[in-house]
């Protein structure tokens, strides 16, 4: 079967994107070797003293490196499927392309905004370097911005290229003909959302840091309750939206309800997320690192919970618009008389 060109080019870019995962899944592992090394030594390594290291550190640190080996085990999965031609690879870069785009997205509109406010400069830079500090974290800033846009356009052109209709009919045609009620591959990326935020709130619940909740500051078993509830209404939700049930569709609504409303009480009082802040610093023996002046942490704060509420309402817009794909997976009616072989 004639492969499209399309295809091999976006199957040796995601090829090429998970050996890169794979390549900081080692980097992350070696600094997990290396944080646990410098806590058996009491924070003496090589002769240099550093800060104490958290005991949960290189534990996070192995998760994280095993969370991106998986990430590359499915792109590299993904790109054999789609040098295949197999159907199933076409909804899964369809959702890796979701992903990318809803991350790179916000990541690259927050960088931008950082670009164009006035940055601190440490008080330990001269003050005739000031403006040359300035102009390297801009420079970083803006080559950060860069290459969030490049994974979001990569995203978008895999959202838009493997939507179209020969390349469609290249993989109904390679796979048989697609059932009727096919979920639709935003709902697909969403349901995939949820699911890696609820594995995230088990990962967190059992760190020893603070958790925040509606401004509240939860330690504890209070903050591990909390993080599994949230876990649980997650994980629920993604497994109704990937089965197309109507109360995950539900569910999910009031879920990015909460998620605007604790927005909201953030936007309002602004002194909770800075002592969260503060009691997460202490957590991680950061408690005397050098704070950020008030009004850039505030720019910087409104700006994130800007861009949250935008991600979150553009879910709510998603999951009203595709709300049809949810009545047509409860039909027919239990009123309609059986068929009569």
């Amino acid at each position: 079967m004639k492969r499209l060109p399309g295809i091999i080019i976006s199957a040796i870019v995601l090829l090429l994107g998970s050996l890169f995962q794979l390549l900081m899944a080692v980097l992350m592992g070696l600094g997990g070797i290396l944080e646990q090394r410098q806590i058996q030594f009491g924070g003496h390594l090589s002769g240099v003293t550093a800060a104490p290291t958290p005991a949960w550190l290189p534990i996070f640190t192995y998760v994280l490196s095993a969370l991106f080996v998986s990430l590359a085990a499915w792109g590299i999965l993904t790109a054999v499927g789609l040098f295949r031609v197999r159907r199933w690879a076409r909804y899964s870069v369809l959702i890796i392309g979701g992903c990318l785009a809803l991350i790179g997205l916000p990541s690259m509109v927050m960088m931008l905004v950082l670009t164009a406010i006035p940055l601190p400069v440490p008080a330990s830079v001269d003050v005739t370097h000031v403006h040359t500090a300035q102009t390297i974290t801009r420079i970083v800033l803006g080559t950060g911005a860069a290459f969030y846009g490049f994974v979001c356009a990569v995203g978008i052109s895999w959202l838009v290229y493997f939507n179209l209709k020969k390349v469609r009919g290249l993989f109904a045609d390679a796979a048989g003909l697609p059932a009727h009620g096919r979920r639709p591959f935003l709902i697909s990326t969403i349901a995939v959302l949820s699911l890696i935020g609820a594995l995230t709130c088990i990962l967190v619940a059992i760190l020893p840091v603070p958790g925040g909740f509606f401004g509240w500051i939860l330690q504890g078993w209070a903050k591990v309750a909390v993080l599994l509830a949230w876990a649980a209404l997650l994980a629920a939700s993604g497994v109704g939206l990937w089965r197309l049930d109507e109360w995950g569709r539900r569910l999910t609504l009031a879920v990015q309800a909460l998620g605007l409303a604790q927005y909201v009480v953030f936007l309002v009082r602004p002194s909770l997320m800075t002592r969260y802040s503060e009691e997460v610093g202490r957590s991680m023996n950061l408690a005397h690192a050098q704070q950020l002046p008030p009004q850039f942490q505030a720019i910087v704060y409104n700006a994130s919970f800007g861009l949250g509420m935008l991600v979150l309402l553009a879910i709510v817009a998603i999951l009203h618009h595709y709300r049809t794909a949810f009545r047509r997976h409860i039909e027919p009616s239990q009123n309609e008389p059986a068929a009569i072989a």
